[in-house]
């Protein structure tokens, strides 16, 4: 694609294109849910054990056997004329082996490692690439677009302090960069929790979780896990309560897609 140097002049960078969202989080947790609260949403299933819970419904051309039933799914939204506006990748785990079935099969391997020295996952990530690439084509074009992951939990390197465990989508460190780095909101759905201390005798005592329930979306990092956004939300979490959810996140898509007003200017007099 060539340059448009819009007659020599460059143009503002406001985003006004829809969300490309990734929710993560535990099993039956909500991160479907949420996903269904989005509009007009295609939900594309990339295994059998992927599907809407109870109570949700959302149009499918039901389970995506290879990568590129994912992608024709895609580029239908793109192609045809059809009144959906929000395209569901449920879930990034199950499109990883999508991915490393089509690199083994392309290739002719056994396995993703038979080719020595990390080559096949090089192509794997390659086909991230594409996948997000194709994702943007979707914002571009008008549509929201979310991805929903499982969680795992990973020990990291302190900078400055010993190592830690940090909770991140279930994937490939390589293929969470693709993802992430091109996201504009990363959600770590979890519940509110607090520790309450038990005398356990002999000056010991136990630390127990306790919680109501309530479900809450992280969207800023905190050092326990991956988590952010580009459109300024100044609150650590939000709270998610099921068919509340897109209408949450909906007014901070909004106020970020408003112009930015020019102060008037004052006259001689001030």
């Amino acid at each position: 694609m060539a340059i448009d140097w819009n007659d020599g002049a460059p143009a503002d960078t406001i985003e006004n294109e829809p969300a490309f969202c990734v929710f993560y989080a535990g099993a039956k947790t909500g991160k479907t849910t949420l996903a269904s609260e989005f509009p007009a949403p295609l939900y594309v299933r990339t295994g059998k054990g992927e599907r809407a819970p109870a109570g949700v419904k959302m149009k499918s051309f039901g389970v995506s056997e290879t990568y590129e039933d994912v992608i024709d799914q895609a580029d239908w939204m793109l192609q045809t004329e059809h009144d959906r506006k929000t395209l569901v990748v449920d879930s990034a785990d199950g499109l990883e082996q999508l991915i490393r079935a089509k690199v083994c099969a392309d290739n002719k391997w056994a396995n993703i490692e038979e080719p020595g020295f990390g080559k096949g996952y090089a192509l794997e990530l390659s086909i991230w690439h594409e996948f997000v690439n194709k994702i943007l084509d979707l914002k571009e074009a008008g549509y929201y677009v979310v991805v929903i992951a499982h969680v795992k939990a990973k020990t990291v390197p302190g900078v400055t302090t010993d190592s830690y465990p940090r909770y991140m989508p279930n994937l490939r460190d390589d293929a969470i960069g693709a993802l992430i780095d091109a996201a504009d909101l990363i959600g770590f759905l979890h519940q509110r929790v607090s520790i309450k201390k038990e005398d356990a005798g002999f000056k010991k005592t136990n630390n127990r979780g306790e919680g109501g329930g309530e479900m809450l979306i992280a969207v800023q990092e905190r050092p326990g896990f991956i988590a952010g956004n580009r459109y300024g939300i100044e609150k650590a979490t939000l709270p998610f309560k099921r068919g509340e959810g897109f209408k949450v996140l909906d007014f901070y898509f909004q106020r970020n897609a408003l112009p930015v007003e020019e102060p008037e200017e004052k006259g001689a007099d001030g």
